[in-house]
């Protein structure tokens, strides 16, 4: 399985709707969403539905819908669990996607968001996205080493 799945998480997962973003997968989320319409929209759109919620657990099962009940408290374990249970490879794609609203980033250069970033991130980052849907911008900071490291060993590929 590939970054083609496509999760919808309830309101009890914004964390780890975060980091499968970061991850690139397309991970909707919404702080306040019927349990209903989050069914139809996993239906519609083909998502896996990712919940704590063992109602919605049953609903989505009475409906066929691919489900995975969440367990863990802690956002690591719960990265873990979804990898391993849908045997994910680490991805190749970080920071594709708005951490805020899942939109996929465009490349920009650095003269199109100078006003938008502090002065010392200018002088010394080189690579720029932008969410064209929210205009955040992001960058590959000194934190995407660890990062980086973080998430080879959630997949399972450092030890």
């Amino acid at each position: 399985m590939t970054s083609e799945i496509r999760f919808i998480a309830d309101c009890m997962l914004g964390k780890l709707s975060r980091w499968l973003r970061i991850c690139g997968f397309d991970t909707l989320y919404y702080r306040q969403i019927s349990d209903l319409d989050l069914l139809a929209q996993a239906e519609q759109e083909n998502r896996v539905i990712l919940t704590r919620d063992h109602a919605l657990l049953k609903l989505s099962q009475q409906r066929n819908l691919k489900t995975i009940l969440i367990i863990y408290d802690l956002w690591e374990d719960q990265l873990k669990q979804v990898v391993q249970e849908l045997n994910l490879k680490t991805p190749s794609q970080v920071l594709k996607r708005c951490l805020n609203c899942n939109e996929p980033l465009i490349k920009v250069d650095k003269t199109q968001i100078e006003t938008q970033v502090p002065a010392y991130v200018l002088d010394t980052e080189r690579e720029f996205s932008l969410c064209p849907r929210c205009g955040k911008v992001f960058w590959p900071g000194t934190h995407w080493v660890e990062m980086r490291r973080s998430l080879k060993k959630l997949f399972g590929e450092e030890k």
